[in-house]
């Protein structure tokens, strides 16, 4: 915490700095901090701040991959099948482990997925229910697990 409020810092002078001040000018102010904390983190103690930071970029990476994948694959499943040959399903995602914050985020990357929603939340917080408009839900729950599941645990955790 310690790290990102000197982050915060930094990104703020630099913005005080510059001649016209802005949103882009505040964001390459955080950059320019997160690069100096980067560098100094040993002396910094900042190293989880650092890894966190660097597994949040890679999830957001991850995460426009999977919606451009999934919106690509959506469009060409409801163009080229007729509507009769699709197996929409209704399945249950298991997320025990996961603190809340974790299990809302995930529940909204699944819905921001196109093909995929999120139907229903268990009210003891252990299993989703997702709606699939066609696939299997072994392979659905695998590429969720290894994708936005694991995204979200890297940064999280």
């Amino acid at each position: 915490m310690k790290a990102f409020a000197l982050n915060l810092l930094v990104s703020v002078v630099w913005l005080l700095l510059q001649p016209g001040s802005s949103g882009v000018t505040l964001l390459i102010g955080f950059a320019f901090g997160f690069a100096l904390i980067a560098l100094f983190r040993e002396l910094l103690d900042a190293s989880n701040y650092v890894r966190r930071m660097f597994a949040a970029m890679r999830f957001c990476g991850v995460f426009l991959r999977e919606f451009l994948l999934s919106s690509w694959q959506l469009t060409s499943l409801v163009i080229s099948r007729r509507l009769e040959r699709l197996q929409p399903t209704m399945l249950r995602y298991d997320i025990t482990g996961l603190t809340r914050m974790e299990a809302l985020l995930l529940s909204h990357c699944i819905s921001l997925t196109p093909g995929t929603t999120t139907v229903d939340i268990d009210p003891d917080f252990r299993s989703f229910i997702l709606h699939v408009i066609d696939g299997r839900p072994e392979q659905v729950r695998k590429s969720i697990d290894e994708t936005l599941r694991a995204g979200i645990l890297a940064f999280t955790r």
